[in-house]
């Protein structure tokens, strides 16, 4: 037997990365065994240049619990390339979300580059984040 279900954000106001080292650890277990998750850090936030989205998917396939996560946003601020990294996500309603913790699997992380026009839009980096584990969209507080 197999399900699933999407789930989209009511918009996203606000997104930061973080190290991974940074985080706690095992902030997943310590999720799904009911314990409020606080981050503790808060990050570093980028300038969004556009709407942002994220979303969740969760399926049940085999018995078991997967879960998928996007998020894509455009920003003029550096991404890190060269670490392991975890993103909080500010929703329209207040909520902060984590796709990704300290341990792996990390978020994937796909940058693209483009040029300005002549007209004086800004060059903008789209950043893609994508990341699957049993829970990819953690509810936490900063």
């Amino acid at each position: 037997m197999s399900y699933s279900n999407c789930n989209r954000m009511p918009g996203v106001i606000a997104v930061r990365w973080i190290k991974a080292a940074n985080l706690s650890s095992h902030l997943l277990e310590k999720y799904i065994a009911g314990v409020p998750v606080a981050l503790g850090t808060i990050g570093n936030e980028l300038k969004l240049e556009d709407t942002a989205s994220a979303s969740g998917l969760n399926s049940v396939e085999n018995n078991g619990l997967t879960s998928k996560a996007e998020l894509e946003f455009k920003t003029m601020d550096e991404v890190p390339r060269d670490e392991d990294i975890a993103w909080a996500v500010q929703d329209a309603d207040g909520n902060w979300w984590l796709i990704g913790t300290r341990e792996r699997p990390f978020p994937v992380v796909e940058i693209s580059q483009s040029t300005g026009t002549p007209g004086g839009d800004p060059a903008v980096a789209t950043v893609k984040v994508t990341h699957s584990a049993k829970i990819a969209l953690i509810p936490v507080a900063l």
